[in-house]
């Protein structure tokens, strides 16, 4: 198979497929598949602004051709997906996935997809119920803790922009972005440089996920917590739930999230071994997205028919902390988040067309041990405390502040260009009693910085919304990097919340090796 590069100028409407064609004298007698692989968007500056593509051809003779392309293409060997072959222990009763984020959603459709009837546990709701019960939160600020932005089907990922994007190299990322369009997805997700699926139509992918499951023989039970887990030397032996049922069991995928709390504590008394683990907290930064585009987009005469612009930021500090951007939202919204009552939790959310007035993203300070101390739970504790203060400070609302004054670089903290989107409201206060001097010190170096590349970022009414600490889980949940298996035989920690991912796609190529590991010890029931 021939990769091609091509460019294209962003003002052209021409299929890039057909133009390589044309250009390379190509008929299309001669071409058996061709596709787009990857597209990205080159804005440097002193040169035309253009789409790079990747086109991937099979072709008759494809040796001819290549000498054609000279430098401009290669020779690759695509990576095809083969279902993993099964073992030969015998299973007594069904494998269970706990948690229907997208971890445990790629983990129960493989096993469905494989033959093992897999039950999934999920104690939040449907997206039907779970997308009333957040609206209703939002606009009364009334809170379910078992139905939220974090706990439900689509897990956190389905209340933000569905970034797709992610750094793991691991060829099972592109069997998840074909899953994903088969169950309703935009193909585009498949080669865009920065794919995104938006809230909006994240709630019927999801949907779709699971009537496949469903429909390949899996059972998926909404509204269910696994609440004990029941061990007999060293062994899973059980699973009981909060409707008091005893579900035998002696293979489960440990997909719970990142903000079960209840359920790593549970883990803990059974005898599971974890460790603490860095994680990050900060605020969410909003601009104009219109500021945002004018500087990304300044090297562009005519920036009109280019898609909202996003920015990606990172510094190490003088106190040797990292702090970056986190979870951009181009035309998004800062959303409540919180699924404990009296705290105050933002999350960025985005619909797929990204039409929103403002940008948002976290800005985020590294946080570990000498910041909220050496026991096993102090950073989910240290998280607790500060979502609590938000709650406080602000009032019940979210404290708010402008960029300007947190930097001490204006007395006026009133919202101006940019107005806050937080949907319960915000205090402006000062966010800074939030977090120790040297958090505060390391946030505002970054953003000093900031501001030397990125001119205007720290004015112009830009705001910050306190607090963002769901960056990801506060523990890692060990487990044998050959099996997948924890310190409990049967248990399998898999996924965002048992700290092995970062996100959609990681969360969901986790879960999907977990699967593997299962099927490769077990026949299918």
């Amino acid at each position: 198979m021939i990769e091609l590069d091509v460019n294209i100028p962003i003002e052209s409407t021409e299929d890039p497929i057909d133009l390589s064609l044309r250009k390379y004298r190509i008929p299309p007698s001669a071409v058996h598949t061709a596709v787009i692989f990857h597209r990205a968007l080159d804005a440097r500056a002193n040169r035309p602004a253009v789409y790079a593509y990747q086109i991937r051809m099979e072709l008759e003779n494809e040796s001819r051709w290549l000498k054609r392309m000279k430098a401009h293409a290669r020779i690759v060997q695509p990576w095809i997906y083969q279902l993993p072959s099964s073992g030969e222990r015998r299973l007594t009763c069904r494998p269970v996935v706990i948690g229907f984020g997208p971890c445990g959603m790629a983990a129960a459709l493989l096993l469905a997809r494989c033959g093992y009837n897999p039950l999934v546990l999920e104690r939040g709701p449907a997206v039907e119920k779970r997308k009333q019960a957040v609206e209703d939160y939002w606009h009364t600020g009334i809170l379910n803790p078992e139905q939220n932005v974090q706990f439900g089907e689509g897990g956190a990922g389905a209340f933000s922009d569905g970034k797709l994007t992610t750094r793991v190299k691991d060829p099972r990322a592109g069997v998840i972005l074909n899953q994903l369009i088969e169950a309703g997805a935009d193909p585009s997700i498949a080669w865009l440089n920065h794919p995104h699926i938006g809230t909006d139509s994240f709630l019927e992918i999801d949907r779709n996920i699971r009537k496949t499951i469903e429909s390949l023989g899996g059972e998926i039970r909404f509204e269910t917590k696994a609440e004990r887990f029941l061990v007999h030397d060293g062994k899973l032996q059980a699973i009981l739930t909060d409707k008091g049922e005893e579900i035998p069991c002696e293979a489960a995928v440990l997909a719970v999230g990142h903000s079960a709390r209840d359920t790593f504590l549970s883990l803990h008394e059974t005898g599971l071994f974890m460790k603490p683990k860095k994680f990050a907290v900060g605020f969410r930064a909003e601009h104009l997205q219109s500021f945002i585009d004018a500087r990304q987009y300044r090297n562009i005469r005519d920036s009109r028919s280019l898609p909202p612009s996003e920015y990606h930021l990172a510094y190490t500090t003088s106190l040797n902390k990292g702090v970056y951007s986190f979870c951009m939202c181009p035309g998004g919204y800062v959303v409540a988040s919180a699924s404990t009552p009296e705290t105050t939790v933002t999350n960025g959310m985005s619909y797929h067309a990204r039409d929103g007035r403002n940008a948002n993203a976290a800005i985020l300070v590294q946080v570990d041990e000498k910041d909220y101390g050496t026991d096993l739970f102090s950073g989910m504790h240290f998280q607790e405390s500060l979502e609590h203060q938000a709650f406080v400070l602000g009032k019940g609302k979210a404290p708010c502040e402008t960029i300007a004054h947190y930097l001490g670089k204006s007395s006026v903290n009133l919202p101006d260009e940019v107005q806050p989107t937080y949907p319960l409201g915000v205090e402006m206060t000062s966010l800074g009693t939030l977090l120790s001097d040297p958090l505060n010190q390391c946030i505002a170096e970054m953003l000093e910085h900031t501001e030397t590349i990125f001119p205007g970022f720290t004015g112009n009414g830009a705001l910050l919304t306190g607090i963002e600490t769901r960056t990801s889980a506060p523990i890692r949940m060990e487990r044998s990097p050959k099996t997948l298996e924890s310190s409990i035989s049967g248990l399998y920690p898999s996924g965002e919340g048992a700290g092995y991912a970062g996100g959609i796609v990681s969360s969901a190529i986790d879960g999907m090796r977990t699967a593997e590991q299962i099927i490769s010890l077990y026949q299918p029931i």
